[in-house]
């Protein structure tokens, strides 16, 4: 008979903590939309003291704020900071796929990412599921770079980066279009394209999300 093996419990507050997070990664919320705890209590059946725990939870992690003597809303970016995230992923990702060009190692954990999408082409409604393919994709170039500090700055920025692609959610109609332009990526860093081209097919895909974000949260919007 096999060895008994511990199952990882998860508490009630941790499992309304995913859900919540879950749905702000799915772009179920606005930005700057105000987040009660009442409100928390009443949507997961939950205590208004676990729910509590729950919003404090994801302020900390900097996807809800709650500013003095006011409810939580979920976090929003003005173009600034949208121009510092991609400023920053630039730097990550750029230097990801020139380590690659040049030592050309195994792109296996970049094309399973890549499969997220492809079974995703078709979606129209699990945004989550979507914006979860696009990071995970990223974060495969960056781990097959092989620097654990590329890595590290890449996973700081992540939870940022998934909230901002939830933003995104008005400009794509789907997986199958984010499946098109990853698709053209990965087949960039595997062939003989040369290392230009595929830093500025790289730098005008990160250049498209932000100059979105960028309209998409400026004042004039409201």
């Amino acid at each position: 008979m096999p060895t008994p093996q511990s199952l990882e419990t998860v508490s009630v507050a941790d499992a309304a903590t995913n859900r919540l997070r879950d749905s702000l990664f799915a772009g179920e919320f606005k930005a700057g939309e105000e987040i009660k705890d009442t409100q928390v209590a009443a949507a997961y059946g939950i205590a208004r003291p676990t729910a509590r725990v729950v919003v404090q939870q994801l302020i900390n992690e900097g996807m809800l704020v709650r500013p003095p003597g006011y409810s939580a809303r979920v976090r929003s970016f003005d173009p600034d900071e949208v121009a510092d995230i991609y400023r920053v992923r630039r730097l990550i990702e750029l230097d990801a796929v020139r380590e690659i060009k040049l030592n050309r190692p195994s792109l296996d954990r970049v094309a399973r990412a890549l499969e997220g999408f492809a079974d995703l082409q078709g979606s129209e409604d699990d945004w989550s599921r979507i914006a979860e393919a696009d990071v995970a994709f990223h974060a495969a170039v960056v781990d097959t770079a092989g620097s654990h500090r590329l890595r590290s700055y890449f996973a700081a920025i992540t939870s940022e980066i998934r909230l901002l692609i939830a933003l995104l959610k008005e400009q794509y109609t789907g997986g199958d279009a984010l499946y098109a332009e990853h698709e053209e990526l990965y087949r960039s860093l595997g062939d003989d394209t040369p290392l230009d081209e595929v830093e500025r097919d790289w730098l005008a895909h990160l250049s498209s999300a932000e100059q979105f974000l960028a309209q998409h949260l400026s004042p004039t919007d409201d």
